[in-house]
C-alpha cells in the first residue's frame, strides 16, 4: 500500500503542485518557506483528516484562495483508490473515498494509515498523559476491529454521565454499567495490544539507542479494584461534587522509562527524538505484522536535534523500512547522502 499521486491546491503556500510519488522513499528538500512541511501536511490531511501544524482549520487555506484541497490515489494490490480532503472557509473539511463523501476521519485513518515523526512529537515523551494514549490508540484502532466501536462506545456513556453529574447526578448511575462495559473493553484491548508491541519496540531501542534499559507499562486510570463498576459507584459522590468522571480508561497514563528514570528527565533532546523514532518505528512494525499493511511515514526535518550518528542510524532504519516514506530536510548533510530515496524533489521547484 502506498500513495501514487499527490495533488495538492490552495494549501499554505502551495498554489497547484502535482507529485508522482515513489512507493519507497520520496524526499523533499530546500530552503525554509519552500514548501517541504506543507506537502507533508497535505498527505497528512489524507490520512488524518486534519492538520498536524495548526487546530486553526483556516490557517491552512492560502491567503488567495477559498478553498485548499489535498487529492491522493493510494495504490494497493494493483487497485487504486482515489481519497481527497477539501476545506473552505466558511465550513468544515469534505472528506471523499472512491468518488464518494463519508462523514468520519476514521474512515480516512482505514484506507490511508499513516504515522509522523516531527518536532511536535517530543509531547510523547514530555507532553501530556494524552499525547501518550492517543499514540497508542492509533495502534489498537489499526489492529483490533473490536477497539473503534468500544472507545466511540465509551465516550458517549462518558459525555452522558458527565451530563447527568452536571446536573445534580441523580442520574448518573443509570449510564454506569454501558460506560463500565465499554472501558473494560477499552483497556483490555490496550493491554493486549501493548503485550505485542514490547517486541518490536525493544528491538527499535536497541537499533537506535543500543541500550535495554527501559521500560513501559499502562496505568489504566481508576484506582482500587479491577473492577471499572465498583469505581464508579464509589467515585459517584466525588464525582458529583467534581462535575465530571474523574477516573476511568480516559484518564490513562502510558509511563515510558529510561535507566529507571522518567524518559524526559533522563535522556538528551537528540536522544528523545530517537526514542520516539523507536516508538513510530515499532507501531509501524506492529500494524505490519498484525494487518500486512506498512504505514506510510513522514518525517519532518529529519537532521534537526539529531547528530551525524543519530542521523546515521535513524536513516539506516528508514533504509530498511518496507513501507513508504517520506522524509523533509532544510540540507543535504553528508549523514543524507546515505538515505536510499526513490525520488528527490527540491523545494524551490
Amino acid at each position: 500500500m502506498y500513495l501514487k499521486q499527490l495533488h495538492v491546491h490552495g494549501l499554505r503556500n502551495l498554489k497547484h503542485i502535482q507529485l508522482s510519488l515513489s512507493p519507497q522513499v520520496n524526499l523533499f528538500h530546500g530552503p525554509n518557506g519552500s514548501g517541504k512541511t506543507s506537502l507533508l501536511e497535505a498527505i497528512f490531511l489524507l490520512g488524518r483528516g486534519r492538520s498536524f501544524r495548526s487546530r486553526v482549520l483556516n490557517t491552512v487555506i492560502n491567503t488567495q484562495e477559498q478553498v485548499c484541497t489535498a487529492y491522493g490515489l493510494r495504490e494497493s494490490a494493483g487497485i487504486s483508490t482515489p481519497i481527497g480532503v477539501s476545506r473552505g472557509r466558511q465550513g468544515d473539511f469534505l472528506f471523499k473515498i472512491n468518488g464518494q463523501q463519508i462523514a468520519a476521519a476514521s474512515a480516512l485513518a482505514e484506507t490511508l494509515p499513516l504515522l509522523l515523526l516531527n518536532a511536535e512529537g517530543f509531547d510523547l515523551i514530555g507532553g501530556g498523559p494524552h499525547y501518550r494514549r492517543r499514540f497508542i490508540d492509533w495502534g489498537v484502532f489499526h489492529v483490533e476491529p473490536r477497539f473503534f466501536p468500544a472507545w466511540q462506545r465509551y465516550q458517549r456513556a462518558l459525555r452522558q454521565r458527565n451530563r447527568a453529574l452536571k446536573e445534580g447526578g441523580r442520574s448518573a448511575a443509570a449510564f454506569e454499567p454501558e460506560l463500565a462495559e465499554a472501558g473494560m473493553l477499552v483497556h483490555r484491548l490496550r493491554m493486549d495490544y501493548l503485550q505485542n508491541f514490547m517486541s518490536p519496540l525493544g528491538e527499535r531501542i536497541r537499533q537506535l539507542l543500543n541500550t535495554d534499559d527501559w521500560s513501559l507499562d499502562l496505568q489504566r486510570g481508576w484506582r482500587g479494584s479491577a473492577d471499572f463498576s465498583e469505581c464508579l459507584t464509589q467515585q459517584r459522590e466525588r464525582d458529583r461534587r467534581m462535575g465530571q468522571t474523574t477516573e476511568g480508561p480516559h484518564r490513562a497514563e502510558l509511563r515510558l522509562k529510561m535507566g529507571g528514570e522518567t524518559a524526559r528527565n533522563r535522556v538528551s533532546r537528540g536522544q528523545q527524538k530517537m526514542l520516539i523514532a523507536a516508538l513510530v518505528l515499532a507501531q509501524c512494525d506492529q500494524v505490519l505484522e498484525r494487518t500486512e499493511v506498512a504505514p506510510v511515514l513522514l518525517v519532518d526535518d529529519l537532521a534537526a536535534e539529531l547528530g551525524s550518528e543519530f542521523q546515521a542510524s535513524l536513516i539506516a532504519a528508514l533504509n530498511t523500512y518496507p513501507g513508504q516514506v517520506f522524509v523533509s530536510a532544510l540540507e543535504m548533510t553528508a549523514a543524507m547522502e546515505s538515505l536510499e530515496t526513490g525520488r528527490v524533489f527540491h523545494g524551490e521547484h
